[in-house]
């Protein structure tokens, strides 16, 4: 699990935050935005002029239903503010419609949690049990042990739910798959490092044994038998292993190459067909600067890993632009986290920091699409993405009011959805001689609503 996430301006990684975990607040001072900046003004006025501020409907979480809804929003623990005692560790679900109305209900403590909405309802969790939110009520599903940090809520294809989260024993990872009927099965493995992604129905990591120092003698004897023996035994190894199917203790690997010191896998989604996994990823110019975090981190070049699962073979080749030149990141444009979705044989994403670029993975042809500048929000910038465009969620607390705006892969400028001022005292908590702030941890759209496109 890679620790060293950049930061623009040459400032410090923040040593403590996972690219898998991506919580708190975005800061990207100092970068370069181009292509959309318009677009962020007009947001602005617009807001003052179509936000909603009628009251939310808080209900008890067991009552509360999707309605009308379009958008689930998790409201993470309230940190206190500056100069003030407070702050609060309960969480809060609201759902949306198209007009900023809706529901909202409260939850117990929650560690970071994320929020996943399927053809089932709006699935999300504490640390003692889960929940599923439909048109008739929500549903409780018990856990059998605690989980600590959530870190990924994948919807699977056949509907099922896949929570990754850190295990409470060790250093570990726990995987709690919740099946259509609500049943809930967990497995967990020992030490792990790289990056999380979903591969079809199944979630996959690519981690090596430079971190990952107990699945080594595992990940040699796989090398050995996919390599044919021939004797060579490399210092470290990269590796593809399944979390939801351990062998024992230890993640399943799958295959296993020597390792490419500065290769990175920094996207949550793998493009599987086959035995074939295909991942964007960074190939960074200094790796060794890089483990200090820093802009190191930042600076190298966009390549595609490709997995052949059935043999072990691994390629890696840059991603180029239209020029025929290799694609170069930094701290102005950088594919870290995000989300990405397939259409076709393009693998389109957006980065955490608001990056979004599309690859062709035949052809190995990629473009930097467009960047969504900072001054759109002044907190919180979480994304969606459909195959028509980037949802983007910002917290503004200058102009009060939660924004979702829409932004389509093939150009265009940005457009609010809605506009909302009823999130105000749910994320600015005031209480006598106390205060705190809440940071939207996650969204989720309604499967098949598009409204952005229309």
């Amino acid at each position: 699990m890679h620790t060293d996430e950049p930061l623009s301006d040459g400032t410090r990684a923040r040593q403590c935050e996972k690219p898998m975990g991506r919580r708190g607040l975005l800061s990207r001072k100092g970068v370069h935005r181009c292509g959309i900046v318009a677009a962020a003004l007009s947001i602005v006025m617009l807001m003052s002029g179509c936000l909603s501020f009628a009251s939310l409907d808080e209900k008890p979480i067991d009552k509360l239903t999707t309605g009308e809804a379009v958008i689930a929003l998790r409201l993470g623990a309230a940190e206190a503010s500056a100069g003030l005692p407070g702050g609060t560790s309960d969480n809060w679900i609201v759902l949306l419609d198209s007009q900023g109305r809706g529901q909202a209900g409260h939850i117990e403590r929650g560690k970071r949690g994320d929020i996943a909405w399927t053809e089932l309802g709006v699935s999300y969790g504490v640390e003692e049990e889960d929940f599923l939110t439909t048109q008739e009520g929500t549903q409780r599903i018990p856990r059998v042990g605690d989980r600590s940090v959530e870190y990924f809520r994948f919807a699977l294809p056949d509907g099922r739910i896949e929570v990754i989260s850190a295990a409470r024993r060790g250093s570990g990872i726990r995987a709690d798959i919740i099946e259509r009927d609500g049943t809930m099965t967990s497995v967990e493995t020992d030490d792990w490092s790289g990056g999380f992604g979903l591969c079809g129905s199944r979630v996959l990591a690519i981690m090596n044994t430079e971190v990952s120092q107990s699945i080594k003698s595992a990940a040699l004897e796989v090398y050995a038998a996919q390599s044919g023996g021939d004797g060579s035994e490399p210092e470290d190894l990269s590796v593809v292993v399944q979390l939801d199917d351990p062998a024992g203790a230890t993640p399943r690997i799958l295959a296993a190459a020597p390792m490419i010191p500065g290769l990175r896998s920094v996207q949550y989604l793998y493009a599987c067909e086959g035995d074939m996994l295909t991942a964007p990823g960074i190939q960074l110019d200094d790796p060794v600067g890089a483990q200090n975090g820093g802009v190191d981190a930042a600076r190298g070049t966009l390549v595609l890993q490709r997995w052949d699962l059935s043999t072990g073979q691994r390629t890696v080749s840059p991603v180029l632009d239209e020029a025929g030149n290799a694609i170069q990141l930094n701290e102005d444009v950088d594919i870290y986290g995000g989300k990405a979705i397939l259409v076709g044989d393009e693998y389109r994403f957006i980065s955490r920091h608001g990056h979004a670029f599309s690859i062709n993975l035949k052809s190995g042809q990629g473009r930097h699409l467009f960047s969504i500048p900072e001054q759109v929000g002044h907190g919180d910038m979480v994304f969606q993405v459909t195959e028509s465009g980037v949802y983007f969620l910002t917290d503004s607390s200058r102009e009060q009011a939660v924004t979702l705006s829409y932004h389509p892969w093939d150009g265009g400028e940005s457009r609010v959805v809605l506009s909302t001022g009823n999130l105000e005292d749910y994320l600015r908590v005031r209480k006598l001689f106390s205060g705190g702030q809440r940071a939207i941890e996650s969204f989720a759209l309604r499967p098949g609503w598009d409204g952005g496109a229309q």
